[in-house]
């Protein structure tokens, strides 16, 4: 198994690979959905509770699922480890990843874990961060996740892991109501919750730019169109539904 140094340098390799900082959160699903190096569709699809995403590759073409029944915090992290797996590893066929975070998975899952946390959340980034928070308790847990838009059950597995909690604080912050407490503080509760109901299935990325490009170029007909981005869950591109309202000069 990749040692953890060597797990944060691909994260931070990965992070210049999108002209990203070391310190600073990231907006990944941006970054991926926007990222021409590679030729990524994300699909957000409701899967089992036991699985939190899965990716294939197949030619040029890479498809990451996400499962869409997970909290938004976690669907980074989701989207994080099934980079690790497309860019450090050969994949055949596709790999399924568990949800569980325990020790009992393989070693290219246990580092594809690392990674993710590394990439959203670099060492150097945590350490730097730490040295402004007089005590790690259940309210700076909160801050420190709010701010590098972790899901509280993978922030404290780092904090654990790296030293900043012990194993009791663990147990205690793993059993509360994190986003009742999170309001409490003045943060929005959209990091520990699901997707609306209408992005339960969604596309983004390259098959939908595909899919304009060759409509642009007449290569398919509009009703062609329609058809495949229907077919990816893009309604509200063929329907135009959930334009912005109002002037921006308002």
């Amino acid at each position: 198994m990749k040692t953890e140094q060597r797990l944060n340098s691909f994260a931070l390799e990965t992070r210049k690979m999108f002209n990203e900082g070391i310190d600073s959160p990231i907006d990944i699903f941006a970054l991926v959905n926007g990222w021409k190096e590679k030729n990524i569709t994300i699909v957000k699809y409701p899967l089992s509770e036991k699985i939190s995403g899965m990716c294939t590759v197949a030619d040029e073409d890479i498809i990451i699922c996400i499962n869409s029944n997970t909290s938004y915090g976690r669907q980074r992290f989701t989207l994080a480890h099934e980079l690790y797996h497309i860019l450090y590893e050969s994949i055949d066929g596709r790999v399924i990843c568990d949800m569980n975070m325990s020790e009992n998975k393989s070693d290219s899952e246990k580092e594809a874990d690392l990674f993710a946390g590394y990439l959203l959340m670099p060492y150097d980034a945590l350490y730097q961060y730490s040295k402004k928070v007089n005590e790690w308790n259940l309210e700076s847990v909160i801050e420190a996740e709010q701010f590098f838009q972790i899901s509280h059950l993978a922030m404290l597995y780092r904090l654990e892991k790296d030293g900043y909690i012990s194993k009791l604080d663990f147990e205690t912050y793993k059993g509360v109501k994190v986003s009742a407490e999170a309001a409490k503080l003045g943060f929005g509760k959209e990091l520990y919750f699901t997707e609306p109901e209408e992005k339960k299935y969604f596309t983004t990325g390259e098959y939908v730019r595909k899919v304009e490009k060759l409509s642009e170029m007449g290569r398919i007909s509009e009703g062609k169109r329609e058809e495949l981005l229907l077919d990816a869950y893009r309604a509200d591109i063929v329907y135009n539904l959930y334009e912005e309202e109002g002037n921006m000069n308002d």
